[in-house]
Parts: C-alpha cells; sequence; structure tokens
C-alpha cells in the first residue's frame, strides 16, 4: 500500500502539471499579445496559483472547511516568495545569461514548484493534530 505522503506528492505533481499548463498558456499567449513578460508572469503566476489553490485544498491535502483565514493568509504568503523566486529567476536567466524566454520561464517555474509543494505540504495544509489524552492514574 502506498503512503499518505507520497500519494500527496503524486497528486501535488498532477496539479502542478496542470497548474504550469495554464501558467504558460496565458504567459504565451500575453506575450505574444505584445504584453511586456514581466507582466505577463505575475497575470500568468496568479492564474495558475489560483488553480492550485482550490485543486490542492480541495484534492491532494483533502482540507475542510471554507479556507478563509490562516490557511488563505498561510497560501497567499506561500505563493508572494514563490512569485518573488520565479520572477527574479526568470529575469536573472533570461537577461543575464541570455536564455531564451520560455527556457527561462520552464526553469523558474521548476524551482517554484518546489517552494510551493514545501509550504503547502509542511505550512499551509498541515492539519490540526488531533491531542490524545492519556490517562491519569487515580
Amino acid at each position: 500500500m502506498m503512503n499518505k505522503t507520497f500519494i500527496q506528492l503524486i497528486k501535488f505533481g498532477f496539479v502542478g502539471g496542470v497548474n504550469t499548463t495554464i501558467d504558460f498558456g496565458v504567459f504565451t499567449l500575453l506575450t505574444l499579445a505584445g504584453v511586456p513578460y514581466l507582466a505577463a508572469q505575475c497575470v500568468s503566476f496568479l492564474c495558475g496559483n489560483l488553480n492550485s489553490y482550490l485543486m490542492n485544498r480541495k484534492w491532494t491535502f483533502q482540507q475542510k472547511g471554507n479556507g478563509i483565514g490562516r490557511e488563505g493568509l498561510k497560501f497567499v504568503s506561500v505563493s508572494l516568495l514563490s512569485l518573488l523566486l520565479t520572477t527574479s529567476l526568470l529575469v536573472w536567466l533570461h537577461q543575464s545569461l541570455q536564455y531564451p524566454l520560455l527556457l527561462s520561464k520552464l526553469l523558474s517555474a521548476t524551482a517554484g514548484m518546489m517552494v510551493n509543494y514545501l509550504g503547502s505540504r509542511l505550512w499551509v495544509f498541515v492539519k490540526p493534530q488531533e491531542t490524545v489524552e492519556t490517562p491519569t492514574p487515580h
């Protein structure tokens, strides 16, 4: 039988593939339409990240409740960190190292997926531990 963490990782990878498709699709359409690539990066990242939150919350990590509040703030924090990382890498790879734009996007998105998984698994979608009462001697 597969371990729960491994199954979550597989689900997260699938969701990541869907998110990456959304991110790349929006990014490509916007840049082809003449939108500057940094603006396209922000918009496409947010589109993919919205999908990430919805799919990972319900399917990957099977969270209950409305998701507003602490969990939402944690997700936004991880997303902002990931956006900062991916955008910085995108600029560095494309402008400084002269990598092609879509290759730079792919490499930066890969780094962002790692940050998102670790943040989601270890901080955002952590279920509260059930407290177990230990019997007290009488």
